[in-house]
């Protein structure tokens, strides 16, 4: 049996793998690009939160010493330095957002993965057209805005 004759007789199995990996990558990439903006959001948000709380620390002294004074301005300084905690905070923001991503496009995702990675030719064959339907009614709901409340006409 050739190669194409192999392609022949299988192509709704091959179009229905294509479909299933597209999926997963367009899952995966809005994943990624969510989950980018979530470790800078939350690197900044827990640096300025630190940042606050040991300035606040050099403020006040519970008595005058000047040795005290010294060695908080030296902690305040080195965490204004450091860069441990942006990166560790990151990548708790990277995970955060990239499981919340995945979690918010769990249907397309499975089916996706259900189509790309199903033995039997009529499970990802269902997947794929769950996946087309789900095309379609994305794209006149999000797409074009039909079906949905609009404020502002």
């Amino acid at each position: 049996m050739s190669i194409i004759t192999a392609i022949r007789n299988n192509y709704g199995k091959y179009i229905a793998k294509g479909v299933g990996a597209t999926a997963v990558y367009l899952c995966a990439r809005d994943a990624h690009h969510w989950a980018k903006i979530k470790a800078d959001e939350r690197m900044k948000t827990k640096g300025a939160e630190a940042a606050h709380y040991y300035l606040n620390n050099t403020m006040s002294l519970d008595k005058p010493s000047l040795t005290k004074s010294r060695m908080k301005d030296r902690i305040f300084r080195w965490e204004l330095g450091q860069n441990i905690r942006g990166f560790c905070n990151s990548f708790i923001g990277y995970c955060k957002g990239f499981g919340a991503s995945l979690v918010s496009d769990v249907i397309p995702f499975a089916l996706g993965a259900t189509a790309l990675f199903a033995k039997n030719s009529k499970v990802a064959k269902g997947s794929a057209i769950g996946l087309a339907a789900m095309a379609v009614f994305s794209f006149f709901k999000d797409g074009l805005g039909i079906g949905t409340n609009n404020k502002i006409r």
